[in-house]
């Protein structure tokens, strides 16, 4: 009989299925997202998913972290289950707040070969898992009629390289979009794949400016593994990609040529389209070693063997530091704001001193301070927001 798996995502995304679908091959899976609890406060969250737990026998459960402090290490701590799992796709701008996080998980599963050796660093069980679908292979038979697929989210930098590719005269398809309203089927896209000879990779973080909370506003961007390379290789395309130390760790330059700037993208794109041998090299290269790291049963084997372990590696951390226990604290508060219910702020109250029961006085008082101002603060906002909306 199967174990039974929950996934606690923080609010749909498109690759929730995709990835649900690949823990269905060998567990039972239920899902719930937290953006469902519209009302409860954090400790009755807390309290319902344990209820589901208890209710359906569940004996791991998922957390999904990227940009949700909510689902913190406090959080997790509190879930009652056997074996507790941290995912995340974006790494790159979280891997501080994560690793503390992941101190309460058993495994971490991390979208970036790069991200997978700094939990390693630490000590942690980790491994690379593949968000989107693996299942469907390329079809030889299709004819490549694409000469060069951009697929994903724009934003003005890619646009403008993008523009000037199709200006030094290479055919260029560029389906990408700028909401996920605008964002094609997957059926669609994977039609575009098999038909397109090279899909075109960007690997620059797309933000102003790095959002972690150690290193905000030092840096304007990282390079960072993303899934199209996987979706390229998976359905036949040679990919040609900008630099991500990602990518280095898994293909050599011979199976993903790389670049920095411009120039040297149409350089590398005119050289393999103007060559079908070269061209076909690098693609049988790169498909192999594609369908050998990212089809689905090749990439949850590994997987799969660390959950059926009776124990794994864990971590201890020996602080918190005070950035965390903030933002904690912060989440917590602010979620209930809207609903200015004296038992949700003093339950949250008791949360938040729970939180900060190992740390020192000055971080007590504050905390404790920040947490007064906050609850005041966007309870009134609140307030004056529905009046406004009334009025309106």
């Amino acid at each position: 009989m199967k174990k039974r798996v929950l996934f606690v995502f923080k609010h749909p995304y498109h690759w929730n299925p995709d990835v649900i679908n690949k823990f269905s091959n060998y567990y039972e899976v239920d899902s719930l997202h937290i953006s469902d609890f519209k009302e409860e406060s954090f400790a009755q969250i807390i309290s319902k998913i344990n209820d589901i737990i208890i209710s359906k026998k569940i004996e791991i459960t998922i957390f999904d972290v990227d940009y949700f402090k909510f689902t913190n290490l406090f959080f997790i701590e509190k879930i009652n289950c056997n074996k507790k799992v941290l995912i995340t796709g974006d790494d790159v701008e979280n891997h501080e707040m994560n690793s503390i996080t992941a101190s309460s998980c058993d495994i971490v599963l991390t979208h970036d070969p790069l991200s997978v050796l700094k939990f390693r660093e630490k000590g942690f069980e980790t491994y690379q898992i593949h968000f989107d679908n693996g299942k469907i292979t390329n079809n030889p038979m299709v004819k490549k009629e694409i000469d060069v697929l951009y697929f994903g989210i724009l934003n003005n930098e890619r646009k403008e390289f993008l523009d000037y590719i199709v200006n030094q005269k290479i055919s260029l398809k560029n389906v990408g979009h700028f909401t996920d309203k605008d964002r094609l089927s997957d059926k669609d896209l994977f039609d575009l794949i098999q038909k397109s000879k090279i899909v075109i990779n960007f690997s620059k973080t797309r933000s102003d400016f790095l959002r972690s909370h150690t290193s905000k506003n030092l840096y304007k961007f990282h390079y960072m593994f993303k899934g199209r390379i996987a979706l390229a290789g998976l359905y036949g395309a040679a990919c040609v990609s900008e630099y991500s130390p990602g990518q280095e760790i898994l293909f050599s330059e011979g199976e993903i040529p790389y670049f920095y700037t411009k120039k040297e993208c149409v350089e590398i794109l005119k050289k393999l389209l103007s060559n079908d041998e070269i061209l076909e090299n690098y693609t049988k290269k790169f498909v192999s070693k594609s369908k050998n790291l990212f089809e689905d049963k090749k990439n949850m084997k590994p997987i799969s063997d660390a959950l059926e372990k009776k124990e794994n590696r864990k971590v201890k951390i020996y602080k918190i530091p005070y950035w965390y226990l903030r933002i904690s604290a912060k989440q917590i508060t602010v979620r209930n704001t809207g609903i200015f219910k004296p038992a949700i702020i003093f339950s949250n109250f008791k949360e938040v001193l729970k939180i900060l029961e190992k740390s020192n006085s000055y971080e007590k008082l504050f905390i404790l301070t920040e947490f007064l101002l906050n609850t005041v603060w966007y309870s009134v906002r609140s307030i004056f927001n529905k009046k406004n909306k009334l009025q309106s």
